[in-house]
């Protein structure tokens, strides 16, 4: 079973401001309280493309999962697409964007569960694996203003398909 999920934040900061936090990987266990640790395991060339970096994740749920992410395209400050592979695996994609009130930050999640019980249990409990990603990514965009030091003006979630 994949996942097709969106997060949508809206925050008041500069599409710049967004972008040279989101590209520190390394730091978002600072601000986003559901990643425990992020390790450069490959460098990368022009925009960090190509770089690889393990994730340790927690969850609302009672349950971690490990994902490397591999930088497949960057163009500061607009866009930012990763490869995921490990306990899930697909395609993420961040996209930065002016609004009259400041930024909006869409992620693109298409993922798979690889670990055979979330494999086994997806069909069944997909509303629920769906909310706790919500839920992750509503921390993170709390975490990212906190960051930044201005206000979460909104933040939406997508429909899973």
């Amino acid at each position: 079973m994949k996942f097709d999920l969106v997060s949508e934040w809206h925050l008041a900061a500069p599409p710049g401001a967004v972008w040279a936090v989101l590209e520190a990987v390394e730091d978002w266990p600072r601000w986003w309280p559901e990643i425990r640790r992020v390790k450069l395991l490959q460098a990368g060339g022009d925009n960090d493309e190509g770089a690889v970096r393990r994730t340790w994740w927690t969850s609302r749920l009672p349950y971690g999962f490990v994902i490397d992410l591999v930088i497949r395209a960057a163009d500061k400050p607009h866009l930012l697409a990763v490869e995921a592979s490990g306990d899930l695996a697909g395609m993420g994609r961040w996209e930065i964007a002016a609004i009259p009130v400041g930024v909006r930050v869409r992620y693109t999640w298409q993922v798979a569960p690889r670990k055979a019980w979330m494999r086994w249990l997806a069909p069944l409990f997909a509303p629920l694996f769906a909310w706790n990603h919500h839920a992750v990514m509503k921390d993170g965009a709390a975490g990212m203003a906190r960051r930044l030091g201005v206000e979460l003006i909104d933040y939406r979630r997508g429909v899973s398909k």
